[in-house]
């Protein structure tokens, strides 16, 4: 049985594991048999790991679930009816859904539909990829309107860094100095011995 930690020490866990760098987490998860990466469902049912990595929050919550609890979460999964099958049509209406495989930030057609449905607001990055998981997660390939409605109110509600965003959290803090590298260093090392420790 893991060792049990106090309320305080299982704050601080949490707040130290989002200085994982990517390798990190990925010797973590590699060693435990913790899934990193996105799977979909086949045709046959079946899951077929992507080559798309999971969200880093995502990761995280699943890797103390384990240290933590003892609970082997299993992999984000979408479900067939979500992921495309092709690229998006040539011409793109508010009607026209958005299937995994299928977020073209780079097609001028699709940012511009989703500026049209935004008032011109819509940028392509975190929030918009944030948003699309959110849906597929939930078994939804949202249409354009969708979409576009869904980012309207996220963007709105991002207003201060996400957790895992450590050097974004610090730097709105006031607290990422020059030192900042060795200071994750520090965290990260700290969480790493500490998770040892518990599995």
């Amino acid at each position: 049985m893991a060792p049990r930690l106090s309320t305080r020490d299982r704050a601080r866990l949490r707040e130290d594991v989002q200085y994982l760098n990517l390798e990190e987490m990925r010797t973590f998860c590699k060693k435990h048999d913790l899934s990193l990466f996105i799977h979909i469902e086949r045709v046959d049912g079946r899951l077929r790991r992507t080559s798309d990595r999971d969200r880093k929050d995502v990761v995280l919550n699943r890797i103390l679930a384990f240290a933590l609890d003892g609970r082997r979460d299993g992999p984000t999964v979408y479900s067939r009816k979500v992921v495309g099958n092709g690229p998006l049509p040539d011409s793109l209406t508010p009607r026209v859904r958005v299937r995994y495989g299928q977020y073209e930030k780079h097609n001028p057609v699709f940012v511009q539909t989703l500026k049209d449905l935004t008032d011109g607001a819509f940028r392509t990055g975190m929030i918009a990829r944030l948003v699309l998981r959110d849906f597929w997660t939930a078994g939804t390939a949202p249409t354009m309107r969708q979409f576009a409605a869904a980012w309207i109110e996220a963007t709105a509600a991002h207003t201060s860094p996400r957790p895992e965003g450590a050097y974004l959290v610090d730097l709105a803090r006031g607290t990422a100095g020059d030192d900042w590298k060795e200071v994750r260093v520090a965290k990260a090392s700290r969480a790493l011995e500490v998770l040892a420790h518990l599995v």
